[in-house]
């Protein structure tokens, strides 16, 4: 299963935010999109989520053309900064609640929910929190269970916006590998938006440098470290042994 990007260009009150962008996912890789603020990153991811749609370009799932389709339509599970996590409702009950909320048609039996949700509880190592609320939790609890829940529904590609952000840096490091691994054994293409560039290192199969716009380089790690395809590239991927 491949997710496309082609040509998409995206402007707001004037000033052109996106400027040609082209990326694809395939399944099971994870994408960073790495650059400084204002690059364009957090646009894209929202675009690709169906959060904001671009003025000209289109997307594509294995060859089905899904550039306006609504966001629910797409299928695609979404992790925020923020974790976006509902007060008023237990670890458990944020983990299902994507499943509940489904249509009749696709949303599975009430039974096929509780074994979904006790799985993640397991995969994420938090079934002896499952009563808790979110204000009980850790940060790093939090993103486990925003993670679980994005991935509760089985998405077919899977959006996270600077998700380590708001963590301190040991509680942010240990999670990477949680983060990953949890990928993986999902099976999800992933797309990732980061400035930090151990943490896209750390992460990502290939990273789309992006600058004022544009994709300047798609590569792998090891690419960028030994061939930076410019000085712009050069100057976002210094440091980085």
């Amino acid at each position: 299963m491949t997710f496309d990007a082609t040509d998409i260009h995206k402007s707001y009150h004037g000033t052109e935010v996106l400027k040609g962008v082209s990326l694809s996912v395939k399944a099971g890789e994870f994408v960073a999109l790495l650059g400084p603020s204002g690059s364009g990153k957090t646009t894209l991811l929202n675009i690709i989520a169906g959060l904001a749609h671009a003025d000209a370009g289109a997307l594509s799932f294995d060859g089905e053309d899904i550039t306006r389709q609504p966001a629910g339509a797409r299928h695609f599970g979404m992790v925020f900064q923020n974790y976006a996590l509902f007060r008023h409702m237990n670890v458990a009950q944020n983990i299902g609640f994507g499943l509940k909320v489904m249509d009749r048609r696709h949303r599975p039996p009430a039974a096929e929910i509780r074994r979904r949700v006790a799985e993640l509880l397991e995969m994420i190592e938090l079934p002896h929190l499952a009563a808790r609320f979110p204000a009980q939790l850790s940060g790093g609890q939090r993103q486990r269970v925003a993670m679980a829940r994005a991935l509760a529904i089985r998405p077919r590609l899977l959006l996270m916006d600077e998700p380590f952000s708001a963590l301190d840096a040991q509680v942010r490091e240990s999670l990477r590998d949680s983060v990953r691994e949890l990928q993986r054994k999902a099976g999800v293409g992933a797309i990732m938006v980061t400035h930090d560039r151990a943490e896209a290192w750390a992460l990502a199969d290939r990273i789309a440098v992006m600058d004022h716009g544009r994709i300047v380089q798609f590569d792998t790690p090891h690419t960028l470290r030994r061939q930076p395809a410019s000085e712009a590239v050069r100057y976002l991927v210094q440091g980085v042994a």
